[in-house]
C-alpha cells in the first residue's frame, strides 16, 4: 500500500508521521513537497469546501470557551462570538485569494506546498506591502505572518505572477492546480464571523491605489 510519501516505504512513513527521525536522504522534497497528493485529493481528505473568497477551506476549530459581546468589541464587530477560530486553506495554482476585510487580527501558517504571496492594502496611510508566506528562509519567505485588523487584503500563488514594485502585475505560463498549491492554516482572533467579512470592490480601490490597479483587478471580482 502506498505511503504517500514519495519514496519511503510503509513502515518509515509511519515512522515519519510518529516522530522518528528519518534521513534526510531518503525524503525528495519539493515545490508540493512531494507528498503525492493532488490538490483534489487533499480537498477530499480534509473535508474542505470553496471558499467565497477563491481556494477553498474548512473551520478546524472554534474556542467557545470563552465568549465575546459586541459591548466588549469595537464597533466594527459585528456579532457577539468566540475568543478565536482557525481553519485549513487550499489555494491552487490558478486561484487567488480576493481582496477582503475583516475586523480581527488574521494569523497565516504554512503548511505545504509552494510560496503564496499575501498582499495587503492599508486604506488609513495609503500603504501596500507584500509578504511571501513559504518554507524557504533563504529566499526571503516567512512560514507565519499575522495580517492586522481592518486591511485589505489577499493573496495570490507567488509563481502564478510576475509582480514588480511599480505596479505591474501580470501572470506567468498556467501551471498544473493538481500538483502545484498550497495549504495554509489561519487563525483569526477574535473569531472569524461571516457577518463581518467584507469582498473588496474595485471602484471603491481604483481611486486609492491607482498604481496598483492591475494587482487590484485580478483580486476582486468585477463589479
Amino acid at each position: 500500500m502506498s505511503s504517500g510519501i514519495t519514496g519511503l516505504p510503509e513502515a518509515k512513513a509511519q515512522d515519519f508521521r510518529r516522530g522518528v527521525s528519518v534521513p534526510k536522504s531518503r525524503l525528495i522534497l519539493g515545490s508540493t513537497w512531494k507528498m503525492g497528493l493532488t490538490a483534489s485529493e487533499i480537498v477530499k481528505k480534509l473535508n474542505l469546501e470553496a471558499h467565497p473568497e477563491g481556494g477553498f477551506y474548512v473551520e478546524t476549530f472554534r474556542d467557545d470557551s470563552v465568549q465575546l459581546s459586541t459591548w466588549q468589541l469595537p464597533p466594527e464587530y459585528k456579532v457577539d462570538r468566540a475568543v478565536s477560530s482557525s481553519i485549513y486553506f487550499l489555494l491552487p495554482s490558478g486561484c487567488v485569494s480576493r481582496l477582503h476585510r475583516i475586523p480581527c487580527a488574521e494569523t497565516w501558517h504554512h503548511y505545504m506546498g509552494d510560496p503564496i504571496t499575501i498582499v495587503e492594502l492599508n486604506e488609513k496611510d495609503g500603504s501596500v506591502k507584500f509578504t511571501c508566506l513559504g518554507p524557504d528562509l533563504s529566499e526571503n519567505e516567512v512560514p507565519q505572518y499575522t495580517v492586522g485588523p481592518n486591511i485589505w487584503f489577499g493573496s495570490f500563488p507567488t509563481k502564478d505572477y510576475k509582480l514588480s514594485r511599480d505596479g505591474e502585475f501580470e501572470s506567468v505560463a498556467a501551471r498544473d492546480s493538481e500538483r502545484n498549491y498550497t495549504l495554509v492554516g489561519c487563525t483569526c482572533a477574535p473569531a472569524f464571523q461571516y457577518q463581518d467579512f467584507h469582498l473588496a470592490q474595485p471602484s471603491h480601490l481604483l481611486p486609492l491605489f491607482p498604481l496598483f490597479a492591475p494587482l487590484i483587478t485580478a483580486l476582486t471580482f468585477p463589479h
